[in-house]
C-alpha cells in the first residue's frame, strides 16, 4: 500500500471515528426530525473532514487530541442548534435564550476561527424575533443558514 492510500484510510477511519461519536450522541438530535439530524450530521462531518485531513499523515497519539477538539466544537455548536429548535415557539426568559445563542456564536467562532459577521447578527435578529411563532422546522432553517459560516459570509459580501 503507497502513502497516499494509507493516509486516505487514516482520514476516513478517524471520519468514521468521529461520525460514530456525533451519531450516538443523542442530546445533538433529540428534538430534531430524521431529515433535520442529518443535515446537521452532514453539516459537522463537513466541519471535522478538514481536521481529519490535516492529520493523515500523523501517527494517531498526535491527530487525535486535533479531531476530538474539532468534534468537542461541532458537537457544542449541535447540541445548541437542538435546544434552540427544541424552545421554538416557546416563550421563554430572554435572557436564556440570549445566552444560547452566544454560547452558538462562540463556539462557531471557535469551531471555524471565523469571526462573526454581520450576516450572523441579522439572522439572529431575525431569529429571535421571529422566534415565538416559529415551528420547530423554521427553527431549524434559520439556524442551519445561521451555523453555515461559509453561506453567511457569500450573503453579507454580496449586500
Amino acid at each position: 500500500m503507497d502513502e497516499k492510500q494509507s493516509s486516505a484510510g487514516q482520514t476516513r477511519r478517524r471520519l468514521r471515528r468521529a461520525a460514530g461519536q456525533l451519531m450516538e450522541d443523542s442530546s445533538l438530535r433529540s428534538y430534531l426530525t430524521d431529515e433535520q439530524a442529518q443535515q446537521l450530521l452532514e453539516w459537522g462531518l463537513a466541519q471535522v473532514e478538514p481536521a481529519a485531513a490535516r492529520t493523515a499523515n500523523l501517527p494517531d497519539d498526535d491527530a487525535m487530541p486535533v479531531l476530538e477538539e474539532k468534534v468537542a466544537a461541532v458537537r457544542s455548536v449541535m447540541h445548541l442548534v437542538n435546544r434552540l429548535v427544541g424552545a421554538a415557539g416557546e416563550t421563554a426568559e430572554g435572557d436564556v435564550v440570549d445566552d444560547q445563542m452566544t454560547r452558538l456564536l462562540k463556539n462557531l467562532h471557535w469551531l471555524t476561527g471565523q469571526p462573526t459577521t454581520m450576516a450572523h447578527l441579522v439572522r439572529v435578529g431575525k431569529f429571535n424575533h421571529k422566534r415565538p411563532e416559529l415551528d420547530s422546522d423554521s427553527a431549524f432553517q434559520h439556524l442551519i443558514d445561521l451555523i453555515r459560516v461559509k453561506a453567511a459570509a457569500a450573503e453579507e459580501e454580496e449586500e
